[in-house]
């Protein structure tokens, strides 16, 4: 016959190395610090911050299960617990154990819920709280009964609903003659827990959701194989792209708002600039910035020097770093330019954009849409999933961080219409891995599925040109001089003199380009494509802005249009000779100027030559939060097992016990101790107590013989 178990305390006795492990992994904060024996781990646990975020962890039948010891006696049975959740004992068997896993309740034959808990719970399942002045159960019951003759479809409506109820005409009055419903102190009516108790029969809950609702949708379909894997890969790299477009800040740099963050008005200018929707923009430039690639200083966004050594790795290796960032991240980026709870519009690379949790949230999500392979999964059906993951989350969370998911997981090509790509499948099998293997399986899985890089391109004389496939690396720079046509299994782009124009404008090199060409082209360059760029480029006027204060040489009637125009007056041009003119100002603000001007700058190096577009920066990286790679809360310290065995040898005497615990394991065992507090004048009073609890460095506890409680600094004790 095995002993009764009379404490949590008992219950953690029982507990098995791995289920010790189990309960100190799901609440790390247990083990911080290393508590020195089970004792204080059980008080420690059944402390009310802790026990706190533990019910935030708990998921729909848990949540239903502490809910009903919360309004049942304590010490019921199983059977009973069952009943008043309309359920079985085999049904709730596996929600049972993990409550006892998480050392929230304890015993077996008779159930108990720690005290934080059951006094904390002030409404279970919308009952209101029980009072002295609630009729008893026989009354409430009578009371029912005789109402359920005049007015039984009120009563059922009332029966499953909260306790508040509202109104002031006859059927309140009814109510109220009736002893359904009671006024309370503030004026407002409710329905007593009692007859709340009575309307439902007895039970608590009106239905057990053991198991997780299935995701709904309509069924994945492809009208040509291996399309689906085509779009994902494309719209990585579509990321990418957009990506590549944070090198723009070196020249027109975005501002930085005062409560920081990016101004929406640059977040549309950079969408309109890139050619992409708003909210694709958004994710990347935000996945980005957790990635430690984009920062500010104070005044400006731009690059850091994180993302110099980003830009030179593979393409397949970049989209990694990016993708992890997001899912990782402690921020949405579909929320950009919504109010927050105070009404203030939440901006891009913000603290407004962050919430708690969601990390937590959005991988339960992605690992959902692995059980459906087959389905395009809604986003009601996902938010279903997710409120019976994590019940206590409000309602428009729930629905707006579904819809987030689905929007950024799309513009990464992780999801396409509520179902994972290829990409996205190895991305779950990702997070539960280190970064190292997380890395290579994503950098692996994007490079199998996209097509070897074309580094060939077909002109033709209407000014076309064609990429048979994904462009290589060193094609890229077409998508600055042409505009694109189409996209898909061919890269089909058209340059025009307006799309020149914009490339000279932005300080790119025609003749660059022309090399590039003649390379990569299998076939001539047309004449038309060459004069069109050698006389656009001549029209333009080439200006050459080099370091020296700065030094700034072009044809003499150049330097004469640009000392002239109103935009240049900032720069207080000197002319050296009639090719030539310095400035003060710095070449950044000078390459601005002369683009303001209608000229086409561009930077060159001490040696004359071209400089390429991407510069050095020195704008320390790192991402917003340093814990990218850990799961939300504390961290255990030291493994669990490690752990585990410390407490062990603890619990055998092996370590000496700490005032603080041994004040938890009296707390754990509810027995007296001999306590002594120091008084103002540096006297000990000795009393015989009960500590009831310790929290923020306070115990509270009962002396003997005495109905009152108090508090006392822990600092203020010593033990005997």
């Amino acid at each position: 016959m095995s002993a009764v178990i009379r404490s949590l305390a008992d219950s953690l006795r029982r507990f098995g190395d791995d289920r010790l492990e189990a309960l100190l992994v799901a609440r790390p904060d247990l083990a911080s610090p290393l508590p020195k024996g089970l004792g204080p781990l059980a008080a420690r646990a059944a402390g009310a911050t802790s026990a706190r975020r533990a019910l935030g962890a708990l998921r729909l039948p848990e949540l239903h299960l502490v809910e009903a010891l919360a309004v049942l006696e304590d010490g019921t049975a199983p059977s009973a617990l069952a009943a008043a959740v309309s359920s079985d004992p085999a049904t709730i068997s596996p929600a049972l154990e993990r409550l006892t896993t998480l050392a929230l309740v304890w015993g077996e034959d008779e159930l108990h819920l720690i005290r934080p808990l059951r006094e904390g719970l002030r409404t279970p399942a919308g009952l209101a709280p029980a009072t002295a002045e609630d009729p008893s159960a026989e009354t409430a019951a009578q009371r029912v009964a005789a109402a359920r003759t005049s007015m039984p479809e009120v009563l059922e409506t009332l029966a499953w609903g909260p306790a508040a109820v509202e109104g002031h005409g006859r059927l309140a009055a009814e109510l109220r003659e009736a002893g359904i419903v009671v006024t309370g102190d503030d004026g407002t009516l409710h329905i007593p827990r009692s007859v709340h108790l009575a309307l439902r029969g007895g039970r608590v809950r009106r239905s057990h959701a053991a198991r997780r609702p299935a995701p709904e949708g309509p069924e994945v379909t492809e009208r040509i194989a291996g399309a689906r894997s085509a779009q994902a890969v494309e719209q990585a790299f579509e990321a990418l792209r957009l990506l590549g477009t944070v090198r723009g800040f070196d020249e027109d740099p975005p501002g930085v708002l005062r409560r920081g963050g990016l101004p929406q008005r640059d977040l549309r200018r950079l969408a309109e600039r890139a050619g992409a929707p708003v909210q694709t923009v958004a994710t990347v430039l935000q996945s980005a910035w957790q990635a430690g690639l984009i920062g500010h200083d104070g005044q400006e966004w731009h690059p850091t020097r994180d993302w110099d050594a980003h830009r030179v790795q593979a393409p397949e290796q970049r989209w990694t770093e990016l993708v992890l960032a997001w899912a990782h991240g402690h921020h949405l980026a579909a929320v950009v330019g919504t109010p927050d709870s105070s009404g203030t519009g939440r901006a891009l690379l913000s603290d407004l954009t962050r919430r708690d949790g969601v990390r937590t949230r959005r991988g339960f999500l992605l690992r959902t849409q692995r059980t459906c392979p087959g389905i395009y999964a809604t986003a009601e059906s996902l938010a279903l999933c997710l409120a019976w993951a994590f019940p206590l989350v409000p309602a428009e969370v729930i629905e707006e961080e579904t819809a987030a998911l689905l929007t950024e997981g799309e513009a990464l090509g992780v999801l396409d219409g509520g179902a994972l790509t290829v990409l996205g499948q190895e991305l779950v099998l990702a997070l539960d891995e280190d970064v190292t293997e997380a890395d290579a399986r994503l950098a692996g899985a994007l490079r199998a599925a996209a097509p070897a890089p074309v580094d060939e391109v077909l002109l033709d004389a209407d000014l076309t040109a064609v990429v048979p496939g994904r462009p290589a690396e060193r094609l890229l720079p077409l998508l600055d001089w042409a505009d694109v046509v189409s996209r898909g299994g061919a890269l089909t782009l058209r340059f025009s003199t307006t799309s020149v124009r914009r490339a000279l404008g932005a300080g790119r090199d025609a003749e660059a380009l022309l090399v590039l060409l003649e390379d990569a082209s299998r076939s001539p360059v047309p004449q038309a494509l060459t004069y069109l760029l050698r006389d656009e480029q001549r029209r333009h006027g080439r200006v050459q802005v080099s370091r020296a204060t700065t030094v700034l040489t072009a044809e003499s009637e150049v330097l004469d249009l640009l000392q002239v125009a109103p935009e240049a007056s900032a720069l207080t041009l000197h002319r050296l000779a009639p090719t030539v003119a310095v400035t003060l100002s710095d070449p950044g603000f000078a390459l601005q100027v002369s683009r303001q001007a209608g000229l086409s700058p561009q930077a060159v190096g001490p040696d004359g030559r071209p400089a390429g577009p991407e510069l050095a920066h020195s704008l320390p990286g790192g991402p917003v939060d340093p814990d990218l790679v850990t799961v939300d809360g504390p961290e255990l310290r030291v493994p669990a097992a490690e752990a585990v065995a410390r407490i062990r040898a603890a619990e055998d005497g092996a370590t000496d016990l700490s005032v603080t615990d041994r004040l938890l394991d009296a707390i754990a065992h509810e027995g007296e101790l001999p306590l002594g507090i120091v008084d103002g004048r540096g006297g000990v009073v000795v009393k015989q107590v009960r500590p009831l609890s310790l929290e923020g460095g306070r115990l509270r506890a009962r002396e003997r013989g005495q109905d009152e409680e108090f508090t006392v600094l822990v600092h203020r004790v010593t033990l005997g």
